[in-house]
């Protein structure tokens, strides 16, 4: 995803508070219709639309759908460290109104290296290891409850050809960076563009290696947007969501993959005549919000339809005559023969203050063209059938590509899909602890079942009665990830506590268990196990 830039709402607040209001109400009606939690959606917070995010965070009715929230604040950079890219102030106040609501952070880090940059750093076994420390560092010190990777530039700017070679050293990275975020009881979620087969054929970008990476990631979001960019069409056909949906479902465990879903569109500006000359910019293309969209159309008088093609995206256009300048692309800087000769017989000084001076482009010509703008947008139902389709696979939902960009309708339709995650209050159980040696192996599981991902989990095994001199308490938080049987349907399998604990001083020992919740706190105790390491 490319960040759009930074832009001002044209909707008065006035215009929005009505809204709101309006659509809090009519959701209300559908929460108390319908089974809840209904957690399948996952969003990204851009750094550049933060007010309005928060805005839908902290709106319940919206805020009863997310699964995570990931604030999109940081860039990897060329010497592997990690910067905000940001207000500071803004990026404390998104993460407080998701905590407000109960949801875990994962914010995103974005490939803000040059061209080979990145694929020369986790190239090197020494800077991939410095570089997954400081991700692991931002994670730790902030509290988050994992980290969301974006990296773009890794594939996009690499000749494919060199793939093959980047491949092992990714894999490397992502299962380098799992064992030590996981370790800590915090989440890793990559996000990928996506593959798919069509003809026979596999295209898109392989080299992210989903098989591969799939046990060692908790998430994986699939970028399925940007179809049509360079000319008019629609942003996610879905003949091509279900194609991505066919490649990734037998290769990735469902409850960890996620369908990125388009919260923009765009138009485009193209020549109706071949024989007219246009002003400069007026062939030009721009993204369109889906909240704005509706206003586009009705400010050039062309009324969306949904596409008869059948991408289920709305398209509209329209046509208009454009004047303007026109100005050929500038010549090498040439200067004229009798300059140079005046210049070199007399030298600039104080009194000479002649110097040589470049070709100026000749005056532009005003010329007029006819453009025919056409749009695609999603809107709440493209949306609603997109959400659909990764439900009925069984994927964990749908991510949406940007919060902010999106009318509060999209969650009115999206909150009558049937419930995804069962109700109830975090819970976790320890098994008998299976001792040899000094060290003990803890076993059980831990779930809350509003949501699918694996859940940290703090275990304390302490010294109970002592036979020698020794420690008396340690303490290891991990993430409740591995697979089991027997869970409640919704919330995957990958909810198992597995973790070992070397214990050099015999005696008598109990474990216990605290199932986290999102931030840190506890949310439940699990029960205790004693048993007891021999002496040497």
């Amino acid at each position: 995803m490319l960040p759009a830039p930074p832009r001002a709402s044209t909707r008065s607040n006035l215009a929005s508070l009505a809204t709101r209001t309006r659509w809090v109400f009519a959701v209300a009606a559908l929460v108390l219709s319908a089974c809840q939690p209904n957690r399948f959606v996952s969003v990204w917070a851009p750094y550049w639309n933060s007010a309005s995010g928060r805005a839908t965070i902290a709106d319940s009715g919206a805020a009863s759908l997310f699964s995570e929230v990931s604030p999109f604040w940081y860039a990897a950079t060329a010497d592997g460290s990690v910067t905000t890219t940001g207000g500071a102030s803004n990026l404390a106040a998104t993460v407080d109104a998701a905590r407000g609501q109960g949801l875990p952070v994962i914010p995103s880090v974005v490939d803000g290296t040059a061209p080979g940059q990145m694929s020369a750093i986790l190239d090197n076994p020494v800077t991939r290891a410095a570089h997954v420390q400081n991700i692991v560092d931002l994670v730790m010190s902030k509290g988050y409850d994992g980290i969301d990777l974006d990296y773009e530039v890794f594939a996009f700017r690499v000749p494919k050809d060199q793939w093959p070679a980047i491949t092992p050293d990714w894999v490397a990275f992502i299962d380098s960076l799992a064992n030590a975020l996981h370790s800590r009881g915090k989440l890793l979620s990559v996000t990928v563009p996506p593959v798919w087969i069509s003809g026979g054929v596999t295209r898109g970008y392989t080299v992210y290696a989903q098989a591969q990476i799939a046990p060692m990631v908790d998430r994986l979001r699939l970028m399925v947007y940007d179809w049509s960019v360079d000319a008019p069409g629609p942003i996610a056909p879905m003949s091509w969501v279900n194609q991505v949906i066919a490649y990734s479902s037998p290769l990735v465990p469902a409850s960890k993959l996620q369908l990125g879903v388009p919260a923009y569109g765009r138009r485009w500006g193209t020549q109706k005549n071949a024989n007219e000359v246009c002003p400069d910019g007026a062939l030009s293309k721009s993204s369109v919000e889906m909240k704005d969209a509706a206003a586009l159309a009705a400010a050039h008088g062309a009324a969306p339809v949904r596409d008869p093609a059948g991408s289920g995206e709305l398209t509209f256009s329209w046509t208009e005559k454009v004047t303007g300048p026109r100005t050929k692309p500038l010549i090498p800087p040439v200067l004229p023969p009798w300059l140079i000769t005046v210049s070199m017989v007399n030298a600039p000084s104080a009194g000479n203050p002649l110097q040589p001076a470049l070709r100026l482009a000749p005056p532009s010509a005003t010329v007029t063209c006819t453009v025919v703008h056409t749009a695609f947008v999603p809107d709440a139902i493209s949306v609603r059938q997109r959400a659909d389709a990764a439900v009925a696979a069984g994927w964990s939902g749908i991510v949406i590509w940007a919060l902010g960009f999106e009318p509060l309708n999209v969650y009115q339709s999206l909150a009558g899909i049937a419930p995804q995650r069962p109700d109830g209050a975090p819970s976790g159980s320890l098994a008998a602890p299976t001792v040899v040696g000094g060290s003990v192996r803890v076993t059980g599981q831990a779930l809350h079942p509003e949501f699918d991902l694996p859940v940290p989990v703090r275990l304390t095994v302490r010294l109970t009665v002592t036979k020698t001199v020794g420690g008396s308490t340690v303490v290891h938080t991990v993430l409740a990830r591995t697979q089991v049987t027997g869970m409640p349907l919704g919330v995957g399998r990958f909810h198992g506590i597995d973790d070992t604990f070397t214990l050099l001083a015999p005696g008598s020992y109990t474990v216990c268990g605290e199932v986290l919740r999102w931030g840190g706190a506890t949310a439940a105790a699990t029960n205790c196990q004693p048993f007891v390491v021999a002496g040497v």
